[in-house]
């Protein structure tokens, strides 16, 4: 089987299962694989695909507003959280704070490598909603146990887009995290 980039040829290999390892620069290539089987026929199949440059992500995290009150308001401190992926149980987030009646606002960016629709997930006990690019792609705003939401919007790739967390405790054991998938994208937290 060969395996041609851009029209270059990019390697030949000609034992099952076929692999290759190519680097692509940022932008828009073409992919074209051509086998031929042992009586001379061939067959080919071509795909495009789109490389980004920097897409391993070069942020440090979301800003997290903690705030002393369920309903976003008397701010106790502010940090960088360089994921949300909390399970605080009975305890409480910061120091010095309640363990119950607190929230918490994310807010940052994140940067599509694909151009698909991408699904956001948040798990929560309790409230808890999400804005993407200023749309509202989650909003389970009730007291509840530990629940997995989602919701999806299109991105396109390379780009940056906002997003705002908002998170409340009640009472109970607390938790919250937030990650996103896409058709080539495993799930991955944020």
């Amino acid at each position: 089987m060969q395996l041609y980039l851009d029209g270059v040829s990019a390697g030949t290999d000609t034992s099952s299962p076929y692999s290759w390892t190519v680097t692509l620069a940022a932008g828009a290539h073409t992919l074209r694989a051509v086998a031929t089987d042992n009586g001379g026929a061939t067959g080919e199949s071509s795909i495009p695909v789109t490389a980004v440059a920097g897409c391993t992500g070069t942020g440090t995290g979301l800003k997290g507003e903690y705030f002393d009150a369920m309903n976003l308001t008397s701010l106790f401190t502010t940090r960088t959280d360089a994921a949300v992926n909390f399970n605080w149980g009975e305890a409480a987030p910061v120091s010095g704070m309640g363990v119950d009646s607190f929230s918490v606002r994310w807010t940052g960016q994140v940067q599509a490598c694909y151009t698909q629709t991408y699904t956001f997930y948040t798990n929560s006990d309790d409230g808890i909603r999400l804005w993407v690019n200023g749309q509202q792609v989650i909003n389970n705003w009730t007291d509840h146990g530990p629940t997995e939401n989602s919701g999806t919007i299109a991105l396109t790739a390379g780009q940056r887009y906002a997003v705002t967390l908002e998170f409340y405790e009640n009472g109970g054991g607390a938790l919250a995290s937030l990650s996103w998938s896409s058709t080539s994208q495993a799930k991955q937290i944020i």
